[in-house]
């Protein structure tokens, strides 16, 4: 059985310092619609110099044992997904979009990180050589303490069933996913009935076959918003 968090820890990005330019990527997790082969995704630069940044795309897939491995980059005419463009150039203060397009059967959900990783440009390496002139003045030293940014994208089947059967008992809770389709668990929180007091709330994902176990207290509830495509429902379990 596959963990319902397994594959969220290959996917935050570092924390380290970028000098020149301060990228933002806005969610960290994306999702393309059952009816849709293509996503767009906007990334901000608010730093003070221009950004050249890479996209890099990689599936992730699951072994036997239902861990998560990241795919190797595959070659372009193999590519399940892909961005156009792959390569930024994003002054200071400005955005710029990439669409990410699916290029395979979706007859089952499937995973992808897209990580945008900023560079220092050189020639010949697809960024546009009269810009990258330009602002290479810009450049300085602290731009070899490069930061990647990751998001994690999911690729909805063509047709979704969601079935999410939820059961309790005097100490434990269970919510497993019995559909195709992962679903959300948002606003996750437990909360102390007696205090009143929550615990930061967080998303969490359950992937198709997965489950999401939770240990009863008298004195604790827990309190999300299940998600399910385009259908939303309020959960309170151990009220």
């Amino acid at each position: 059985m596959r963990l319902y968090l397994a594959l969220f820890g290959i996917i935050f990005y570092s924390s380290q310092v970028y000098a020149a330019a301060e990228i933002s990527i806005g969610t960290l997790f994306d999702y393309m619609p059952s009816n849709k082969t293509t996503y767009l995704k906007k990334i901000m630069n608010m730093g003070d110099s221009t950004a050249f940044i890479k996209i890099s795309i990689n599936e992730i897939k699951y072994d036997e044992h239902g861990l998560p491995y990241e795919v190797p980059e595959q070659d372009a005419e193999n590519r399940a997904l892909i961005a156009s463009p792959s390569r930024l150039i994003i002054p200071a203060k400005g955005v710029q979009a990439t669409r990410l397009l699916f290029l395979d059967k979706k007859d089952t959900e499937r995973y992808f990180r897209v990580r945008f990783v900023p560079v220092q440009p050189k020639n010949n390496d697809g960024f546009d050589e009269q810009k990258t002139e330009k602002t290479h003045e810009e450049l300085t030293a602290g731009i070899q303490i490069l930061t990647g940014y990751g998001a994690f994208l999911f690729i909805t089947p063509e047709e979704p069933k969601y079935s999410t059967e939820i059961t309790e008992d005097t100490n434990n809770a269970e919510i497993k996913n019995n559909g195709n389709t992962t679903i959300i668990l948002d606003f996750f929180e437990s909360c102390n009935k007696k205090t009143k007091e929550c615990s930061t709330a967080t998303k969490l994902h359950i992937l198709p076959g997965s489950k999401k176990q939770l240990v009863k207290n008298s004195n604790e509830s827990y309190h999300f918003q299940l998600i399910e495509g385009d259908k939303t429902k309020s959960i309170v379990i151990g009220n």
